[in-house]
């Protein structure tokens, strides 16, 4: 059962140049010209992107209260990617940012090598 959870470096940046896109996922720079997770509409409307991709991926989101955790983990929690008995849930914590809830899907995504429905 895949599981993968982002941290606050994981989801940080995402530079475009071009046609190119760089995502620094944990510190590591990667180019990610072809990347399928890469959204074009990502600087303009990333609420509508985030719904494209899960969507695409067949993902059902889950918003969680993280009010529950610790101050510790309430401040580093980005986001959780698990699949179960056939279904692929992607948590993440209730009004969080539309941009870091998308940066934070597409590290999972290219993480867990998750392929679209």
């Amino acid at each position: 059962m895949p599981q993968t959870a982002a941290t606050i470096d994981d989801a940080s940046r995402m530079e475009s140049q071009g046609a190119q896109e760089h995502q620094v996922v944990g510190r590591v720079l990667a180019l990610d010209n072809d990347n399928p997770n890469r959204s074009p509409d990502v600087k303009s409307d990333p609420v509508t992107a985030f719904e494209a991709l899960t969507a695409k991926y067949g993902l059902r989101v889950v918003e969680w209260d993280i009010s529950v955790l610790e101050p510790k983990l309430r401040e580093s929690y980005v986001a959780h990617y698990l699949e179960q008995k056939g279904d692929r849930i992607f948590v993440v914590p209730v009004g969080q940012d539309p941009h870091t809830r998308l940066s934070a899907l597409s590290v999972l995504l290219a993480r867990q090598e998750v392929a679209p429905v």
